[in-house]
């Protein structure tokens, strides 16, 4: 992807932030708050669905879901699905428990990223 046509004029200061409250002892499943923040102000992301759940630190369905929405916010637009599936695994999956996730560090991943089409 070319980010010089894609990436939307996003404040330079752009993060991209997870916070994860409390967790059960058996793995995830706490409250958790995925959000952005940028020119001083905070706001949350939303899911692609009322039944999807954020989630991060693994592959799977609730990082899918978070790369997407980060994706969509970054962009303007929605990205293929094999875009965000790609964006899940080499990135949303390797946050730790708490995150910040600079937009530049986003832009810079859709500049490598190869071109899909779903």
């Amino acid at each position: 992807m070319d980010s010089g046509n894609d990436v939307l004029s996003r404040p330079a200061d752009a993060v991209y932030e997870g916070l994860r409250g409390p967790q059960p002892g058996y793995g995830h499943g706490g409250p958790l708050v995925a959000g952005v923040r940028e020119g001083g102000s905070r706001r949350r992301l939303t899911p692609p669905t009322p039944d999807a759940d954020f989630e991060w630190g693994y592959d799977g369905a609730g990082p899918a879901y978070l790369a997407e929405a980060i994706l969509q916010d970054r962009l303007g637009y929605t990205p293929p699905n094999d875009t965000c599936r790609a964006f899940a695994r080499d990135v949303i999956a390797k946050l730790p428990s708490d995150f910040e996730l600079p937009g530049a560090e986003v832009d810079e991943w859709i500049d490598a990223a190869p071109q899909t089409t779903d």
